[in-house]
């Protein structure tokens, strides 16, 4: 059995961790290393004043004049990075960094594979560390890392995936 820790957007979770009050806000992350200029990801309430993905700055900041503007931080990626992987440590000592903002935990040996009860409260104290470091993870449960991958992105922000449903849809 298999647990991913999976963080949705990232790049900009991590840009904005040490800012967290822009959290709630419109903001856009952009990556000056790519060669055409765009929104790369952006929060709820960006997406909600009309922002989106591809867009330049000047077109986002037509559809939103609040919206601010940040540029991604490999720094700040690779500081997120080494939080999830000491959350990780801190729960299962079988893990992988697996890709940015994934990490994937084997199982093996750990009570939670038999108890969902169990594996919710788990996944939850997870949830909880991440959160105290302003990054809000998800976590799915499979029997192959794919799978727990999939149902970690698919799985909604306040609800996590138990082990022992059969195709563990997000519950």
């Amino acid at each position: 059995m298999f647990a991913v820790v999976y963080i949705p957007n990232f790049s900009l979770q991590a840009a904005l961790r040490h800012e967290p009050e822009l959290i709630p806000r419109a903001v856009a992350l952009m990556d000056s290393e790519l060669t055409k200029l765009g929104i790369i990801q952006l929060t709820a309430s960006a997406r909600s004043a009309g922002v989106s993905e591809g867009m330049t700055a000047s077109q986002a900041m037509a559809r939103c004049s609040e919206l601010v503007i940040k540029s991604r931080s490999p720094r700040q990626e690779q500081a997120a990075t080494e939080v999830l992987i000491q959350t990780a440590y801190a729960f299962s000592p079988f893990i992988e960094s697996t890709a940015p903002g994934v990490c994937t935990m084997e199982l093996r040996g750990l009570r939670i594979q038999e108890d969902e009860t169990l594996a919710h409260e788990w996944a939850e104290e997870i949830r909880r560390t991440l959160t105290q470091f302003h990054l809000n993870g998800r976590i799915g449960f499979a029997a192959t890392p794919e799978l727990a991958l999939l149902a970690a992105r698919m799985a909604e922000a306040e609800k996590l995936q138990a082990p022992n449903s059969k195709h563990h849809p997000p519950s």
